[in-house]
């Protein structure tokens, strides 16, 4: 009967303890992730596409490839701070709605005006999931295993990324006597995945660390619904679950004691780093094809089996990151990638021409080691706040995020035209050599901490 079991310490559950409702909402949120990379490949898919059908400028490629950047920045701290204050379920089940209604849309358009802004509302949606997967998770997982949660939630973004690729290799076989269909399809069709999360997330209940500090707080219809939670992740309603304090929500809590230099690092860290990141997970097809390797199927056909290696890294990280930590794990992937780049435009830069195999090798060893290492981090660091203030912190940043996003959709385009493919291999080594850096220096480590422990050590500076 409710109410008599035994109570546990939820935070010291391992995996093979939590029950099935667990699961179920750690893949609904996940499947944000999905849906996001298969939007961010997709439309790179497509731009080889509508680069000559459109006769689109270097310009407009970049902002095409920007649009859903833009709107992610105008959606995740709308988004968190909303759920921050009203709750995470509610918005998390809606935020999506823009992804069907505009995705759909994107595939109808007869210009570039009109698919830059179907993009953009696009990408407003999207950013309200940026703010609330990861808090979801953070706020759904044991500190025990958190780690595991994040890193391997983020493993999505892979299977999205190969799905898209795969998606867009079959209709380029299928459609390809037909480009003007082709890309049209490829668009809308991230519709019907945006459709499917909606109905996944229509069980979900309400995150209950949030629930019970609203409860703590006076809201004592809260206090139900966050037992009934624990009840389904423990199995008791008594279990001992960390919430961190019970406040009202300020942005002030961003920046209290020596949480501005935790703030500050992130806002710095996840622009730099998606320059890196986005700038070749946008533009492998049109690096791979502009190297003169592959027709524009087997482009896409690569660009799937550098993500299928990629899940590699995502694993990997997934069974370490509760191990040994965040922290060494970003460094050394980073590193890596840092150094692939380079070799690569040493290479180019010498042969003005690339082996199939050495691209491979190149482009196979970086998807490995960001998502080994940095990319994970991408939602991982969701821990890093209070739970109060979690939505605002993750929505704040994936605005910040977004601008390295747009700033390497926009420019990659240019570089390759100005400079060349080198340059380019350039760019994305010394940026993530910068986030190496920064990470050494300012990074926190969070592993295993429950959010009391988090909330009262890095106020004061207790980030190793």
């Amino acid at each position: 009967m409710r109410g008599k079991s035994v109570g546990k310490n939820f935070e010291e559950m391992g995996l093979r303890e939590l029950p099935r409702y667990w699961w179920y909402a750690w893949f609904t949120a996940s499947m944000g992730q999905f849906v996001d990379a298969y939007d961010t490949l997709i439309i790179g898919a497509a731009l080889l596409y509508l680069i000559p059908i459109m006769s689109l400028t270097a310009v407009q490629t970049g902002l095409l490839a920007a649009s859903a950047f833009i709107g992610v920045a105008i959606g995740a701290p709308v988004f968190g701070r909303f759920a921050d204050r009203v709750g995470r379920r509610f918005l998390y089940m809606f935020d999506l709605v823009f992804l069907v209604v505009f995705g759909l849309l994107s595939g109808l358009v007869v210009n570039f005006i009109q698919l830059f802004i179907t993009r953009l509302l696009v990408g407003i949606g999207v950013g309200g999931d940026y703010a609330l997967s990861p808090t979801l998770v953070a706020e759904y997982a044991p500190a025990k295993r958190r780690g595991f949660a994040l890193a391997s939630m983020n493993s999505f973004w892979g299977i999205g990324s190969v799905v898209g690729f795969l998606t867009a290799y079959g209709l380029a076989v299928s459609l390809g006597s037909n480009p003007d269909l082709a890309w049209r399809v490829m668009l809308a069709s991230e519709a019907i995945w945006g459709l499917v999360v909606i109905l996944l997330r229509s069980k979900i209940l309400e995150s209950p660390r949030w629930a019970a500090i609203r409860a703590q707080l006076g809201e004592k219809k809260r206090e139900d619904e966050s037992l009934d939670v624990v009840e389904k992740l423990s199995g008791s309603r008594d279990s001992t679950i960390s919430t961190g304090a019970a406040k009202k929500p300020s942005i002030r809590d961003l920046f209290t004691g020596k949480m501005w230099l935790v703030t500050l690092f992130i806002w710095v860290w996840w622009p730099i780093f998606d320059i890196a990141a986005y700038g070749s997970n946008l533009y492998t097809p049109y690096i791979t094809a502009g190297l003169g390797l592959t027709t524009k199927a087997d482009a896409f056909l690569a660009s799937a089996l550098y993500w299928v290696i990629a899940l590699f890294g995502y694993y990997t990280a997934a069974f370490y990151y509760d191990r040994i930590g965040r922290r060494i794990m970003v460094i050394a992937g980073s590193l890596v990638m840092g150094i692939d780049m380079l070799v690569g435009w040493a290479i180019y830069d010498i042969m003005k021409v690339f082996p199939f195999l050495a691209v491979m090798a190149l482009f196979s060893i970086y998807y490995y080691f960001m998502n080994f290492g940095p990319g994970p981090y991408t939602v991982t660091f969701a821990e890093l706040w209070p739970t109060r203030i979690r939505g605002t912190g993750v929505g704040l940043a994936a605005t910040f995020s977004r601008i390295g996003a747009a700033a390497s959709a926009f420019v990659i385009p240019s570089i390759i035209k100005a400079i060349g493919f080198g340059g380019a291999f350039l760019l994305l080594g010394g940026t993530i050599l910068f986030v190496a850096l920064w990470s050494y220096f300012l990074m926190p480590e969070t592993a295993r901490l429950t959010q009391d422990l988090i909330e009262d050590r890095l106020p004061k500076g207790q980030f190793k």
